[in-house]
């Protein structure tokens, strides 16, 4: 399965005009992957990310996913910049309101999962459909 072979770095402009902010994006990490929740099981794309505004010191990290058949890539944890932790499920937990990513940021996830061959099909309110997966050892 296609690995990212180091962090993949993008940025991305948030509003317009005299509000606009650049956005540095880091993705540290993005695959398939399989898990359990209170939904049963579920397979999708699993991402670790960091988002820095330029003014800040240190980025916040956020644990994004993406199951099957999902249209918008969701927060399934959100540490800030010190570490704390504002936001924490585990993969794939969708029992709470759901929290999504900013659409700039989903694109460039989107174009990542795409290239990486990771999925045939994804995109601004596009459901997710994976390419072949194969289960691991750990993940039957």
């Amino acid at each position: 399965m296609p690995e990212m072979p180091t962090p993949a770095h993008h940025s991305v402009i948030l509003g317009e005009d005299a509000d606009a902010r650049i956005l540095q994006v880091t993705v540290l990490l993005i695959a398939q992957r399989e898990g359990h929740s209170a939904l049963g099981h579920v397979v999708g794309l699993y991402t670790k990310l960091e988002l820095n505004v330029d003014d800040r010191d240190a980025p916040v990290t956020y644990f994004l996913s993406r199951l099957r058949g999902e249209k918008k890539w969701v927060i399934d944890a959100k540490f800030g910049s010190d570490g704390y932790p504002h936001y924490a499920h585990g993969f794939g937990e969708r029992t709470s309101a759901i929290r999504t990513i900013t659409k700039p940021v989903a694109r460039v996830l989107d174009d990542l999962a795409l290239s990486l061959g990771l999925a045939e099909a994804i995109g601004e309110s596009v459901p997710l459909v994976l390419t072949a997966y194969w289960p691991t050892l750990r993940h039957p």
